[in-house]
């Protein structure tokens, strides 16, 4: 049954996450790729739009799922819709740029489905809980909670936007309310964001090619990319809307486009939508367009227009929305980096240089002892968090161990570059001959120059300055997500590669990133209490109070919680039954009472919060590496593993045919 819900879901994700937007892009005159990433970013768009009407529209009642044949309605329509656009896709996809580009995409979902396979638990040095929170989220959407739900660990739900969580909805919808089904949409969406860094390669340089092979190497050694990827939260999907309308943006830009140019902020929308972390980016291209663009346009308050009113249009679907049941307070002011701000009680300017900081020089350099933190008795788990420290927390690093270093070396190089001379304007003639579409002009050239020189320092200033929180450790992850795949998106686009010391240095650091980052970091997470080992410490009643037992090699307090949460009916109900008789003492059976009635209100809450959804599933959460523990999860390690040495032989050899 699993397989089967599997394979629908796989299928309603490729026909609805393309072919509605599709079948309004395909008449427009842009290149096939980005006529590819244009219909993926407008079907989210309308999927979204349909499923939020059906939501809003619809009764609610004691946690009971939304009727299916709206959702599957919405299915059909975009299917008739791809059946309409047949020939047009067809024609689409023998572009050779969109054919690599999709076979890429479709080996990154092969190879991160592996990684899933492997894992039991999510884990990595202090993260907590955001896998869950969505999970919860998307239940809210499908079976339409009530307003005043807690949403997990604690926030309102308009804490976070709700676009990639209503998707979601729709999808189970059609399946089943599974955490195995949810795992696999995440990782669907999150992975698109390969796509527009395809599209946007040429644009990173004189010299950029577009090399989608490397790219896809690149992606998948990545220790970000890959955690992003796997770690059920929305982050990835909005990053695809920032990179798609960078691109958009730029091409309006250059070719005096008023459609490109509020298709790029009506894809910023959308990925505010998705996730908060794109507000720099929509901050950094307003001003840039008010102050750059605006002025030059001959139509240009008709287009002020038009991108304000789609742009507000679709903010307005979950604004006005949150607005009228939460009110101002809770919409505006329930986001983490607004509570954390105002918990923070130190100078905002001193907050914003120490993780300015913090986020650029990595830990082993400038205080090693933070560290020790993440000591523990399993020296594996040691291990992974110290490296998922370095690589999660560092926005150099968080591009790869070479190549973050040589993304700065070869944005240095770029920008060094002089900018060629334009040629003398040509003789008038009868018949004037256009310059190739795919040539840029060489005087449009040093105003893109300027704007990525911008885009990249006013980004990061205030991507950081939007923290709420002070945090040593570094907050890259928080809102440099885009960056970093431009970074990399970089590296594939312009490294040397017939220059064989670049190249072969390039694949070392490929080689200790994937097995720092990302392979040491999926076999932590393979990890779960067993018969034969545990790694997680049981709860015990000794002395009327809670206490736990580590195992030898047990993993850290994080990494605890989280596997707490994944099993927390379920372990809640053996300790009410188990516990009691472990200290039969009448002084500590008086502690047990206060233990118990905490542990049951803890139960009732749950049930509140989730609407019976842990007791429907075994008290606990499943994961898709759960149903290949043992056996299964050697195959997929080994299947990773075998895919790894075939990407990097691959690599290698057009390294050396090149050189």
């Amino acid at each position: 049954m699993l397989l089967l819900q599997l394979a629908l879901v796989l299928a309603l994700l490729a026909v609805c996450g393309f072919a509605p937007g599709f079948f309004f892009v395909r008449r427009l005159r842009w290149n096939p790729l980005e006529k590819l990433c244009g219909s993926i970013g407008l079907s989210l768009v309308l999927v979204y739009l349909a499923s939020w009407t059906i939501y809003c529209f619809s009764p609610r009642g004691d946690g009971m799922p939304i009727h299916v044949l709206p959702f599957a309605l919405v299915s059909a329509a975009s299917a008739a819709m791809g059946i309409a656009a047949w020939k047009d896709i067809r024609v689409l996809v023998r572009s050779t740029a969109v054919r690599r580009a999709l076979e890429g995409y479709g080996f990154l979902l092969v190879w991160t489905l592996a990684l899933m396979a492997m894992i039991r638990n999510y884990s990595g040095a202090l993260w907590f809980g955001d896998w869950l929170e969505h999970f919860q989220r998307s239940l809210f959407f499908l079976r339409g909670f009530p307003a005043d739900t807690i949403i997990f660990p604690g926030y309102a739900l308009p804490a976070r936007p709700p676009m990639m969580n209503v998707l979601t909805a729709f999808f189970l919808a059609q399946t089943q309310d599974r955490f195995e089904l949810f795992q696999v949409v995440f990782v669907f969406l999150n992975l698109l964001l390969f796509l527009p860094c395809c599209l946007v390669m040429p644009a990173l340089g004189r010299r950029a090619r577009r090399r989608t092979w490397l790219l896809v190497a690149l992606f998948a050694v990545n220790p970000v990319v890959m955690q992003n990827a796997t770690y059920t939260w929305t982050k990835v999907l909005a990053a695809f809307y920032v990179v798609l309308a960078l691109w958009l943006y730029l091409a309006g830009w250059r070719k005096n486009d008023r459609l490109r140019t509020t298709a790029a902020f009506v894809a910023l929308a959308a990925g505010i939508l998705v996730h908060y972390s794109a507000g720099p980016y929509v901050a950094f291209l307003a001003l840039h367009y008010l102050l750059r663009v605006f002025p030059k346009r001959q139509w240009k308050w008709r287009e002020l227009a038009g991108i304000t009113a789609a742009s507000g249009l679709l903010l307005g679907t979950w604004l006005v929305w949150s607005l009228a049941v939460y009110g101002a307070k809770v919409t505006f002011a329930s986001n983490s980096s607004v509570t954390a701000s105002q918990k923070y009680t130190g100078s905002t300017a001193g907050k914003i240089a120490l993780n300015l900081w913090d986020s650029i020089v990595p830990v082993l350099a400038r205080d090693p002892a933070l560290l020790r933190n993440f000591d523990q008795p399993s020296s594996t788990g040691s291990l992974r968090d110290k490296a998922f420290v370095f690589y999660q927390l560092n926005l150099v690093f968080g591009m790869g161990l070479v190549g973050g270093p040589l993304a700065l070396w070869l944005l240095y190089r770029e920008w060094r570059r002089k900018p060629p001379v334009a040629p003398p304007a040509p003789q008038r003639s009868k018949r004037r001959q256009r310059a190739p579409a795919s040539r840029k002009a060489p005087a449009a050239e040093a105003p893109e120059r300027w704007f990525w020189r911008f885009m990249i320092a006013c980004c990061v200033v205030v991507g950081i300055a939007v923290v709420g929180e002070r945090d040593p450790l570094g907050v890259p992850h928080l809102t440099m997500l885009p960056l970093e795949a431009l970074g990399v998106s970089l590296v594939a686009a312009l490294v040397p590669w017939r220059n064989r010391a670049v190249a072969s240095l390039l694949l070392a650091g490929c080689a200790v990133d994937f097995s720092l980052g990302v392979f040491l970091h999926a076999r932590v997470e393979s990890e779960e209490n067993t018969t034969q080992h545990r790694v997680f410490a049981e709860i015990t009643f000794s002395g009327g109070d809670l206490q736990t037992a580590p195992p030898p090699d047990s993993l850290s307090p994080s990494a605890w919680r989280n596997w707490y949460w994944k099993h927390l009916e379920l372990l809640n109900s053996r300790w009410l039954e188990q516990l009691p008789r472990q200290d039969e003492n009448p002084a500590s059976q008086q502690g047990w009472q206060r233990v118990r009635s905490n542990i049951e209100r803890l139960q009732q809450q749950l049930n509140q919060d989730w609407q019976g959804w842990y007791g429907r599933h075994g008290g606990q959460v499943t994961f898709l590496g759960d149903h290949l523990a043992g056996v299964g999860t050697n195959i997929a390690a080994g299947t990773v593993l075998m895919l790894f040495v075939g990407l990097m032989a691959g690599v290698a050899v057009r390294c050396f045919r090149a050189a």
